[in-house]
């Protein structure tokens, strides 16, 4: 598994794509086959923004698509410490 993989699971989040390889590339068509019920849009590697939200939820209608800052996910070391309150701060948005 990856950081990122631990830190949604710690979080109490499923990654639908832990059964795949690493960081996979997938189309659309993928993701309306796994029925996500969210859609995290990091701000790395590629940084998402608002717009998108928009895109995300024309192809995906009955998923909930927001932004979520990806160094709380994938920066280890020092960084965890704020991740703690931003996980916590999230919950809200994401229930």
């Amino acid at each position: 598994p990856t950081f990122i993989d631990s830190m949604l699971k710690v979080n109490n989040l499923e990654n639908a794509f832990a059964d795949t390889e690493r960081y996979p590339v997938v189309k659309v068509e993928e993701l309306n086959k796994r029925n996500l019920d969210l859609v995290l849009l990091s701000s790395e590697p590629f940084p998402f923004k608002q717009s998108h939200i928009k895109k995300v939820q024309k192809e995906l209608p009955d998923s909930k698509a927001i932004l979520v800052n990806g160094e709380m996910f994938s920066w280890y070391g020092s960084r965890i410490i704020k991740a703690f309150d931003y996980f916590t701060a999230l919950s809200s948005k994401i229930r």
